[in-house]
C-alpha cells in the first residue's frame, strides 16, 4: 500500500504551479465549507504543503479568499469576451454551461454569495461589486437584443436585466441540492417568458 507522501517531502514545484494548487484547494474548501468554517490547515493539506508554506503566497487566509474569487472573475471576464456577440439567452446558457463542467466552481460562488449577503464578511465588497457589474453587463446585453430584435420589443433591460441574474442564481443553487435537476431546460422554460422571445426568436438565440 502507497504510504501518503509528507508536506515536507514533496519534490519542489515552479512557484505559479504551487500557486495554481493552493487556489484549486481553495476552490474546493471554500465551495464546501464556506470561508468562516473552511481552514487554511485542509487547503494547505490538500495543495500538499505546510501551512507556513501557504502563507509565503497568501499571507492571511482573507488574501486567499479574494485572490480566489479575483482568479474566477477572471477567467469569467475571459469567457464573456469570447462571447461577444451573443445573444443574451445564449450568453446565460453559456455560463450556465460552464458552470455545471465546473460544480467546484459553481459551489463556491454560491455558497460565498450566501454568506457575503454579511456586511462583515471579508468578500461583502467584492461581492457586491460583482453584481453590480454582471447587472450591467446583461443590461448592455438586453438591450442590444431588443435592437436586434431578439428579445420581445417591450422588454425593459435595467427591469429584466436582474430578474435574469437571479434566475441563473438560483436555478444552480437547485442544482447543487440535486444533481438530476436539469439546469439547462429549466433555464431556457424560464427566460424565454421573461424575455418575451417567440418560437423563432429562441430557435435563432439557440443557433448562436
Amino acid at each position: 500500500m502507497t504510504q501518503a507522501v509528507s508536506p515536507r517531502t514533496r519534490t519542489r514545484l515552479p512557484k505559479e504551479v504551487r500557486r495554481r494548487n493552493i487556489l484549486e484547494a481553495a476552490v474546493d474548501v471554500f465551495g464546501r465549507s464556506g470561508y468562516r468554517d473552511g481552514s487554511l490547515q485542509e487547503i494547505a493539506d490538500q495543495a500538499g504543503m505546510t501551512v507556513p508554506g501557504l502563507l509565503h503566497y497568501f499571507p492571511s487566509k482573507v488574501d486567499l479568499l479574494l485572490a480566489t474569487l479575483m482568479e474566477r472573475e477572471r477567467a469569467q471576464r475571459e469567457a464573456f469576451a469570447a462571447d461577444g456577440g451573443r445573444s443574451t439567452f445564449a450568453l446565460g446558457r453559456a455560463v450556465l454551461r460552464r458552470n455545471l463542467e465546473q460544480p467546484g466552481i459553481m459551489r463556491l460562488r454560491m455558497t460565498l454569495t450566501a454568506e457575503a449577503t454579511a456586511p462583515d464578511h471579508p468578500a461583502h465588497p467584492h461581492m457586491s461589486q460583482r453584481y453590480r457589474e454582471t447587472t450591467e453587463t446583461f443590461t448592455a446585453s438586453l438591450r442590444e437584443d431588443v435592437t436586434a430584435g431578439r428579445i420581445g420589443p417591450s422588454v425593459s433591460a435595467p427591469a429584466i436585466a436582474p430578474a435574469l441574474i437571479a434566475v441563473m442564481d438560483g436555478l444552480q443553487m437547485q442544482y447543487l441540492l440535486d444533481e438530476h435537476f436539469d439546469l439547462l431546460a429549466a433555464y431556457e422554460a424560464g427566460t424565454v417568458g421573461l424575455l418575451q422571445m417567440t418560437a423563432a426568436q429562441l430557435e435563432a438565440c439557440r443557433a448562436r
